[in-house]
């Protein structure tokens, strides 16, 4: 009420001169002032706008403007209306948006408060850089455009609809142009409605989102190196110098050796299955070796104690004499968890803990699938039960992928409610985390399961998703999980050279990734066949007489032929088909570690078990 008498007719009197048509609209916002009396007072049209915010009236204002041309300004005072003029000639000469510039020397220098103006201009150049744009001052309140920039879905409400209308203009390759504008001190009797954090934020955030949704380059760029930081950045704070995780890190070792364990294995009994402790060994060495005297050295070298497996005696005297080495290929991202959890207590309680953990997220997951579909329940519990699940949540190498593949699952569940359309950014973190926590045992479960999740839900609920969307965020897992290799081994070469490089290589192509003198081919066709003894209940048959049974039972009976729309079933085919690609790419691991590797089937029987029973909604017919 104290500006508005003013700023109407300081516009009426710069109209007057000009030979333009116009009208004057007054967006109210919840006055409870006299400022609609001061407004009706001087014959402008009023239109009220009850959702609270700057972007909110603006837009009120803007929907009921009649014009070929639309000039907003505060009605503070701010802004001089003897520049209204030179913006719609702007217009005229064919520009679709007119933004002021107030950072010249027109203006006041009273006339800005120093936090707005710096949050300004650093806004103001951050989106530049990301739009390749040229604008000057992106929150200028003084503007003007046609009536293309209505067609722009403009929806802030707050203060971020300033960059909102410029970013959008130009996505839509609108033709924008500055012009400088003399502002000055308001000339207002209350404080701004202004909050410097809070819409600085908003505007930042609205900023990075467009960007994020517009921009396939910023948009993965982006996810990746905010997840490469905080991986990276909580390695280094783990890395904290401690004698209790020493102490606990050596009772550990003393509990593993003195645990009757066999060249580092168990035999679960009742499961008959083949657990691999020796890695656990390595793990926990790594884990009580980084060293809080040289955080980045020690988390990028992850040594770890090499010892002879032999008798027990002789193995535990040999941890005080052991040599030490270097595992730097892998992130050994577990540490993250595992290294705190060493600081409270030992491995027998971890075990214990990470288990439940596991069996807690398993439990939940499959309560939540039960929800959304009871066979889709049956088909995930079914295949868990055939890759001994449980077995793999009581070791410290495989509990990490299993946990981290039922919080994946999860969140697309969640993200498949709200129909999101980040599942793509989804899968590109799934990859790098897989390549940040796992040690190489079963990492594409991380992939596979809660895609098949996903699509099973889409399909039933009559949404598009084809081979190609699978094809899609696979190669995104992939190239998650590519390039957070890679990133570990650029931060190698980085620190210690090229030459620490070098040995990592070599190291890594010890690892039998592929066979010398053997066919690839074949290899990965027999593991396929031969992961099937350490399926349960398969161990307890033949198990190339049940491979042979297992494919008549699908053949012959034609389940493959009775769906009249097999086009929609390709996803899980390809899904299903992952885990023999798998053992063909590192066919010789996966030999030489089928004992663990084997798990990576689950997708398969997850297909398998979807194709025998056929649930009602995803078959066509309902049958």
């Amino acid at each position: 009420e104290a500006t508005l008498d003013k700023c109407i007719k300081s516009v009426k009197q710069v109209m007057k001169k000009t030979k333009y048509k116009y009208e004057i609209i007054v967006s109210d916002n919840g006055s409870n002032d006299s400022s609609i009396s001061i407004a009706k007072k001087n014959k402008v049209k009023v239109f009220n706008e009850s959702k609270k915010g700057y972007g909110s009236a603006l837009l009120n204002g803007i929907k009921n403007a009649s014009g070929k041309y639309i000039v907003m300004l505060d009605s503070d005072c701010s802004y001089n209306a003897e520049d209204i003029p030179s913006f719609i000639k702007k217009l005229e000469e064919g520009n679709d948006l007119v933004i002021g510039n107030r950072f010249n020397k027109l203006s006041n220098k009273d006339s800005f408060i120093l936090s707005h103006k710096i949050g300004a201009k650093l806004l103001s150049y951050y989106a530049n850089i990301l739009f390749f744009t040229h604008i000057k001052d992106f929150h200028c309140g003084l503007r003007a455009f046609n009536n293309k920039v209505k067609d722009l879905n403009l929806n802030c409400t707050g203060m971020e609809f300033a960059s909102e209308m410029i970013i959008k203009s130009k996505i839509k390759n609108l033709k924008i142009c500055n012009i400088n504008t003399k502002y000055l001190k308001d000339e207002r009797k209350n404080k701004s409605h202004l909050n410097p954090l809070k819409d600085g934020y908003r505007h930042l955030k609205l900023i990075s989102k467009l960007k994020f949704d517009n921009s396939i380059i910023f948009r993965y760029l982006s996810v990746f190196i905010i997840t490469l930081f905080i991986c990276f950045m909580s390695l280094l704070l783990i890395a904290f110098k401690s004698d209790r995780v020493n102490m606990n890190g050596h009772n550990s070792i003393e509990y593993i050796v003195n645990s009757n364990l066999k060249n580092g294995k168990k035999n679960v009994k009742f499961l008959e299955d083949v657990l691999d402790y020796d890695a656990d060994r390595r793990m926990i060495t790594m884990t009580y070796l980084i060293d809080g005297n040289d955080r980045l050295g020690s988390i990028i070298r992850m040594n770890y104690l090499e010892v002879k497996h032999e008798d027990n005696e002789t193995t535990l005297r040999n941890y005080e004499t052991a040599s030490v080495k270097n595992y730097a290929r892998y992130w050994h991202g577990y540490n993250v968890i595992l290294r705190p959890l060493m600081f409270i207590t030992n491995i027998k309680y971890i075990y214990i803990i990470l288990s439940t953990i596991a069996i807690l997220l398993f439990l939940i997951l499959l309560v939540v699938l039960f929800r959304n579909d009871k066979w889709l329940s049956i088909i995930f519990l079914l295949s868990s039960v055939v890759i001994n699940t449980y077995s793999a949540t009581v070791c410290l190498e495989y509990v990490f992928i299993f946990i981290l593949t039922y919080i994946i699952s999860l969140i697309i569940i969640h993200m498949f409610k709200k129909k999101s359309r980040n599942i793509d950014v989804l899968m590109l973190i799934a990859g790098m985390l897989t390549c940040f926590f796992d040690f190489l045992t079963v990492e594409t479960i991380s992939f596979t399961v809660p895609m098949f999740i996903y699509s099973y839900l889409c399909i039933k609920d009559k949404r598009e998703i084809s081979f190609r969307d699978i094809i899609k965020y696979g190669i995104l897992w992939v190239i998650g999980y590519a390039f957070m290799f890679g990133s570990k081994w650029l931060i190698d070469i980085i620190y210690f050279g090229p030459g620490f490089f070098m040995e990592e290589i070599e190291k890594y192509m010890e690892a039998r990734i592929y066979t010398n003198n053997t066919n690839i081919l074949l290899l990965g066709f027999y593991n396929t066949i031969n992961c099937i003894k350490y399926l349960f209940p398969f161990k307890f048959f033949d198990k190339s007489i049940f491979a042979v049974l297992l494919l008549a039972f699908i053949g012959f009976n034609n389940y493959f032929f009775k769906y009249k729309d097999l086009k929609k079933y390709i996803p899980f085919i390809i899904l299903g088909f992952i885990p023999i690609v798998r053992y063909i790419v590192l066919s010789s691991h996966s030999d030489v570690h089928m004992f663990f590797t084997y798990r990576a089937v689950i997708s398969t029987f997850m297909m398998l078990t979807l194709f025998i029973f056929r649930p009602h909604g995803i078959d066509k017919n309902g049958k």
